[in-house]
């Protein structure tokens, strides 16, 4: 409305001014060259007026002609930019789909009409990398960290190339420029704790976990229990270089840490011990057991007394029963101990109870032993054996990314993946093999031959016996491991207990195996 009222008054006044003009008297007078012209006011003004129009029109044309090469190279230019920004679409779109030769076609098409575009060597490294060109790949991300645009671009190429080809010092120095560049980065700060652990750098990985929690990348209950495990591993790592005080004091903030995880209260009583100090070994097993017994514990518990009788080394351990007497390791760890001290009723009656808490393999595999070494006959324990091909199997070191169970804790499983195992139930499959033992009553008897186990077919399923991965599901190279716990048996304490053990101990016995498992919330 208000442009409409200021239209209108412009209008008037001029009109009015016209008027005005043809109205009034008087007239302009022009000599010049010999001529005389006497025009009119009004229309003198109006020959003005288009005398001016005209030179203004004759000064743009000349204008528009002195600029017309100029704006065909930009008509030009902007046309090739757009086609370029079309091509290098479509090849980015080619290389995220893996067609490796529509991505090449776009790429040195975009390359033509972009030219100095940085994300044409995004897209002609990534083509590369496609078509396995890794020297011409890297040195496309090489180029990028010349511009600041493309720099952080071009060391995250850098670093995935140098990943891949198994490059651990170059990824480590990539990984920690990147850090540098940008701090906050989650993908930075992950790959940099992944390659940290790799190499054994503990330390370093652990002060990485403050900022995976800072900028929560990780759940509290993640970042607690990898700085446990991270401590577990300093203590083994300086446990391994002789330098037990360090050891000692990594393996107790583990324990705080982590109180119900058996491997790192072995690592520490197994220093202890090593320093002369028993008194600190036993409690740490003790206080790790009364949470959560393990039979990795029991076997640690068994070696503070190598040479220990079996009748003292049943007494001694009803210590560890009655700290957690409803646990079914408590059971069969105090069943497995009388059959080597000869006390079968009092096996058997661990073994019942142990039955009443939670029915498995290993369970029905020790009355089988019992029934040997008893003397209660082969086809008794054949008919306990039976029972334990479709019982729910036992706690194992299970990887939870392939289903393999394995002997011993580690680091990393066979899927390569950081905190990938932990002590939980495998996938189901029938196994008569020895796993429930412990090594504590071994026999040297022969043993009779086992049925086939069960086929199985899907790849989250247990490993057969002789511990190889699930069908279909081959587990990828893992890293290099840090050394397992100490908590395999020791051969003397097995040659010990056999010896000392009465002469019905002596009847065939199921086949010694690894020790069984634990819980996945502590392991």
């Amino acid at each position: 409305m208000i442009r409409l009222l200021i239209y209108l008054v412009l209008v008037s006044v001029l009109a009015f001014v016209a008027y005005w003009l043809a109205n009034s008297g008087g007239t302009v007078a022009i000599d010049w060259l010999g001529y005389s012209v006497s025009l009119k006011v009004g229309i003198a003004i109006a020959l003005l007026l288009v005398l001016i129009g005209v030179c203004i029109l004759l000064f743009e044309a000349w204008r528009y002609l002195v600029r017309l090469p100029r704006r065909v190279n930009r008509h030009r230019t902007h046309t090739r930019t757009v086609r370029g920004y079309e091509e290098l679409t479509a090849g980015l779109i080619a290389a995220a789909a893996g067609d490796a030769a529509h991505a090449r076609q776009r790429s040195r098409r975009a390359e033509k009409l972009l030219q100095s575009n940085p994300a044409t060597l995004l897209l002609t490294a990534q083509t590369a990398q496609l078509e396995g060109k890794e020297d011409l790949a890297q040195l496309k991300f090489q180029q990028m960290l010349k511009r600041p645009e493309t720099e952080f671009l071009g060391l995250r190429g850098l670093l995935a190339e140098a990943i891949k080809r198994g490059d651990t010092e170059e990824a480590l120095a990539l990984a920690r420029k990147a850090q540098q560049r940008s701090t906050n980065t989650p993908w930075v700060l992950t790959t940099l704790f992944d390659l940290l652990t790799r190499d054994e750098r503990w330390e370093e990985a652990y002060n990485i976990v403050g900022d995976l929690a800072r900028l929560k990348i990780l759940r509290d209950t993640e970042v607690h229990r990898r700085r446990g495990l991270l401590r577990h591993m300093m203590a083994e790592q300086a446990a391994a270089k002789g330098r037990r005080d360090d050891a000692l004091v990594h393996a107790r903030k583990a324990t705080k840490l982590l109180p119900a995880f058996a491997p790192a209260a072995i690592v520490g009583a197994r220093v202890a011990r090593e320093q002369g100090n028993a008194s600190v070994a036993r409690k740490m097993i003790e206080r790790a057991w009364r949470l959560e017994p393990h039979p990795e514990l029991a076997q640690a518990y068994a070696e503070l007394e190598p040479e220990e009788a079996p009748q003292s080394r049943l007494a001694r351990f009803a210590r560890l029963e009655k700290l957690h007497p409803r646990h079914k390791v408590s059971q069969t760890v105090m069943a497995e101990l009388a059959i080597a001290a000869g006390r079968f009723d009092e096996a058997r009656k661990h073994l019942d109870e142990a039955l009443k808490i939670e029915p498995s393999a290993g369970v029905y595999r020790l009355y089988a032993d019992l029934e040997r070494a008893s003397g209660g006959g082969e086809g008794k324990a054949r008919d306990w054996l039976a029972r334990a091909v479709d019982a729910p199997a036992d706690r194992a070191w299970v990887c939870e990314d392939t289903g393999e169970i394995l002997p011993h804790w580690q680091i990393f499983g066979p899927s390569g993946r950081f905190d990938a195992v932990h002590w939980d139930y495998p996938p189901r499959v029938a196994q008569l093999a020895g796993e429930h033992r412990l090594g504590l009553t071994l026999s040297h008897a022969p043993e009779p031959e086992p049925p086939e186990p069960k086929p199985v077919r899907r790849a989250s399923s247990a490993p057969a016996p002789d511990r190889t991965p699930v069908p279909d599901q081959a587990p990828k190279q893992a890293p290099k491991q840090a050394s397992a716990p100490a908590s395999a048996p020791a051969s003397a304490l097995s040659r010990r207990t056999a010896e000392a053990a009465p002469p019905a101990a002596a009847s065939p016995a199921a086949p010694p195996a690894a020790p069984p498992a634990v819980p996945k919330d502590d392991g």
